[in-house]
């Protein structure tokens, strides 16, 4: 995930919050565990709401269904 990690950085840095939704859900999509995808997916959420995001619900409909949002 190192090159990964080194996008999510960058986009931190300057701030770019539709890469970070994005870049959050693939890290969602490539961890070892749920614990790990959950964490992932909820960074991602957190980014789409605050944007107002097209993949706000999405993000949220994996994380309900993972029991780690109110349905």
């Amino acid at each position: 995930m190192t090159d990964l990690n080194a996008a999510m950085m960058a986009a931190h840095a300057t701030s770019d919050q539709n890469a970070l939704v994005a870049l959050y859900t693939q890290a969602a999509d490539q961890a070892v565990d749920l614990d790990a995808a959950c964490f992932f997916l909820t960074h991602a959420y957190v980014f789409a709401l605050e944007l107002g995001h097209t993949q706000t619900e999405a993000l949220r409909l994996r994380l309900v269904a993972e029991g780690r949002e109110p349905a």
